[in-house]
């Protein structure tokens, strides 16, 4: 194989325009292949990511007073009750604000000290009003303290501030607040005025902002306002299945309330990763069909080379090659495209990649994405100059002079 190189590459100098062409649309390729590559794993695995949370088997529903009307402490408790007593809901639990991925919410600033402290450092996370049955409800993993107690929640007035209140926080605002102490006890102070005592640390969930860089920074507050409207999440084997039977005991309860925004969490994540998704699907057309424009390309002009070349096969033939030596003869040629354009596309994907980080705070593409497409992009012509490499292996000697 070493000794076919020597005069392959002397026959591609030779005719340098189609080659070169060749190398630069193998190598334009490769480099945006391996971009894509890059940009479609991080789609994926932001599509992958834990959630935190028991979402495939959790519902909400969002529910306003009739107009005029303010929620108090026994309505929300009587609308638990009511939807605890359905059949195949498992559990129930009140949200003040709003749920996991529903792009709304309250957040806020956190921090270990008071304002006007200048040791103060804050970190930004989003604030969930909850009752004792969150945790267990939206199922998260508690892995230091405990919920709240239901004789700790506090139903404030509109428009006011909660007494004392408890907090529950996640792992990662924990760590960044206390750095490895535990935080259970210990007070945080939401803006730097309102102090809230920890009882507890669950695992990191998605909350109410996952495209945020505090996706993972939440704060369940011991406290819901009772203004006009509140959500309700519910929990359950078939939670789609759960949503008529919920409407219709909150509506039985009064038929003047507005009750709306029936969905499980499950339909929000893909609303929420609905561009995402667009754009795997987007990435995936492109390198399928940057892979066959180049298979086709090969094909053409490996086709074109044979039937230029085949007086000297011929020759070669009847000197005595065999049709092994012929086949790999072509296959070697490939070969040596693809590698120096693998080589040339690796320089274009890192300068792209290169460009992306400084301009666009993305993450750098390691090396080895573009040998790994160049290696699919050999096989791939490979297999594509296999057929006209073997036409021109079992054309006789006499019939390529001839020709």
């Amino acid at each position: 194989m070493i000794l076919d190189t020597a005069p392959i590459l002397k026959s591609l100098w030779r005719s340098k325009v189609g080659p070169l062409l060749i190398i630069a649309q193998l190598a334009l390729s490769i480099a945006i292949i391996s971009n894509a590559v890059f940009f479609l794993q991080g789609r994926v695995d932001k599509i992958q990511r834990e959630t935190g949370a028991d979402s495939q088997a959790l519902a909400q529903v969002w529910v306003k007073e009739r107009p005029g009307e303010l929620l108090r402490q026994e309505i929300i408790e009587r609308d638990l009750e009511n939807l605890r007593a359905l059949s195949g809901v498992r559990n129930a639990a009140a949200i003040g604000q709003s749920v996991p991925f529903s792009h709304s919410g309250g957040s806020s600033g956190f921090s270990r000290l008071p304002e006007g402290d200048p040791k103060r450092v804050s970190k930004p996370a989003a604030t969930m009003p909850a009752d004792h049955a969150a945790v267990a409800t939206l199922g998260l993993t508690l892995v230091e303290g405990r919920s709240f107690f239901p004789e700790e929640i506090d139903y404030y007035p509109r428009n006011q501030r909660p007494g004392t209140a408890s907090a529950i926080i996640t792992e990662s605002l924990a760590e960044f607040l206390f750095e490895g102490q535990s935080p259970v006890g210990q007070t945080v102070f939401l803006a730097g005025a309102v102090p809230l005592t920890v009882v507890g640390v669950v695992e990191d969930f998605l909350g109410y902002f996952p495209a945020t860089d505090f996706a993972y920074d939440n704060v369940l507050i011991s406290a819901i306002e009772l203004s006009e409207k509140v959500n309700y999440v519910v929990q359950g084997e078939d939670p789609a299945g759960l949503l008529p039977g919920v409407r219709q005991a909150l509506q039985n309860t009064d038929a003047r309330r507005i009750v709306k925004d029936e969905r499980t969490m499950a339909s929000m994540i893909r609303v929420h990763y609905s561009d995402d998704y667009a754009m795997v699907i987007l990435l995936l057309l492109v390198m399928v069909l940057l892979v066959f424009v180049n298979t086709l390309g090969v094909v053409g002009i490996t086709t074109f080379w044979v039937n230029q070349r085949r007086r000297q096969v011929g020759i070669r033939r009847a000197l005595g090659a065999t049709r092994l030596a012929i086949l790999r003869y072509f296959l070697v040629e490939n070969v040596i495209l693809v590698t120096l354009a693998t080589f040339v596309g690796a320089c274009l994907a890192l300068m792209a990649g290169h460009y992306f980080t400084a301009h666009h705070a993305m993450a750098a593409l390691p090396w080895w994405y573009a040998p790994f497409a160049g290696g699919v992009m050999l096989i791939m012509t490979q297999a594509a100059a296999w057929w006209p490499s073997q036409r021109a292996a079992r054309v006789p000697a006499r019939e390529a002079i001839a020709g």
